[in-house]
């Protein structure tokens, strides 16, 4: 029977790592990582977690299955923390397994719908959004959204292929520390953006996986409380993995805004296909993050440790150039320093990728993404050289 099954296509993150595991030179240097690390090259457990995990170790009184959407004070605090006052229009709300469950739900939900719509995709984007889309059967079509090698979002071609998008489509978009390029939009052309939804009749999705990297906590929601103000059907999913460093207990949630005489059949809807897939979330890690957001000292210990992080990862970008800039007196990689988040892409071809693993033993993911927030100080310099080398080398 086995035999028979087909070769699934291999994930360039996952295989990225395995390339590394393989590696047998002792200075290679892992840069496809999702996580964040210290100067270390440890994910480090935050205090204000730890402190919350005593405390439910101390008062929980039950591991008992939670409903289908999960812990309705949970989806509440995390609602008003992310929506602000848009949340108390009354959403569909559900804890979910990460960010990646609350995808595939809302991909299912999509593709049930009698005439389905078609998601657009900022192309690249997160390399997930494709293998889930397809396992769900969900319709989906590529806008062009960034040039790696200009190093530059190509807006105005993307607004021009929404003009394909239909009343009733939907828009997939990476809210703030765009994976994998680091290059987010501005104000004016995210205000222009819902302009265009909001004209075509297209529905909002957002995925937020790096609230707090990018701005801080509260700046870092405006974009999907925007969104919630104005629209009034929209689609937000979160992850926490990286904003409270609980990658493992998969923290996440979804949040779906309708019209109101819709919402208790797309409740329904939302518990039916969790059920038949992820059924029961896992609950400690979002009970940490309930406990965290409830309690002022630990919410306030927690966005100082958030902070840290931020502004590490921002450090290293400064790094990069002025090192670069110091020690080379070129400016390839400049424009690193004005994104945002974990990751950017390189201004490489696949042959200069390539290059770069096989003489330098740098390892990225395919398609030239790299995770700054894994860099050392003593990696800069020679990360650098390696990529100028490269790309000068005919």
């Amino acid at each position: 029977m086995f035999e028979k099954v087909e070769t699934y296509p291999i994930d360039p993150i996952m295989i990225g790592a395995e390339y590394f595991a393989a590696d047998p030179r002792r200075e290679k240097l892992n840069l496809t990582v999702g996580i964040y690390q210290d100067e270390h090259g440890q994910t480090p457990v935050l205090k204000a977690v730890k402190l919350a995990e005593q405390r439910l170790v101390e008062t929980q009184t039950s591991k008992s299955y939670l409903a289908l959407t999960g812990d309705a004070d949970y989806c509440r605090v995390l609602g008003h923390e992310v929506l602000g006052k848009a949340y108390d229009d009354g959403w569909v709300s559900a804890q979910t397994s990460g960010g990646a469950v609350a995808l595939r739900v809302v991909a299912d939900l999509l593709a049930q719908i009698p005439t389905p719509p078609t998601v657009w995709l900022q192309t690249p984007t997160y390399g997930n959004y494709v293998p889930i889309l397809t396992a769900a059967r969900a319709r989906f079509a590529h806008l062009p959204y960034y040039d790696p090698i200009k190093a530059e979002i190509t807006f105005d071609r993307m607004l021009e292929g929404l003009s394909a998008a239909k009343p009733g489509d939907v828009f997939l978009m990476q809210g703030l520390c765009h994976n994998p390029t680091g290059a987010d939009m501005s104000r004016a052309q995210f205000d222009a953006l819902l302009d265009v939804l909001e004209a075509r009749g297209i529905i909002p999705w957002i995925d937020l996986a790096y609230l707090g990297f990018a701005q801080s906590w509260d700046a870092d929601c405006a974009m999907a409380r925007q969104i919630a103000a104005r629209f009034p059907e929209c689609i937000v999913c979160i992850t926490l993995s990286k904003t409270f460093g609980i990658y493992r207990d998969r923290a996440g949630a979804l949040f779906v805004k309708t019209q109101r005489p819709d919402r208790d059949r797309i409740h329904r809807a939302v518990s039916a296909i969790v059920r038949s897939g992820a059924s029961h979330a896992p609950d400690h890690g979002p009970s940490v993050v309930r406990t965290i957001l409830q309690d002022p000292a630990l919410k306030t210990h927690w966005r100082n440790e958030l902070d840290q992080m931020r502004a590490r990862v921002a450090q290293v970008r400064q790094q990069i150039a002025d090192v670069e800039r110091a020690e080379f007196d070129t400016d390839l990689l400049a424009y690193i320093a004005k994104q945002s988040g974990m990751f950017s892409l390189l201004p490489l071809t696949e042959a200069q990728e390539t290059a770069l693993t096989r003489d330098h033993g740098i390892h990225v993911v395919k398609g030239g993404r790299v995770n700054v927030a894994r860099l050392g100080e003593s990696d800069i310099t020679k990360l650098i050289g390696a990529i100028i080398e490269v790309a000068s080398a005919k």
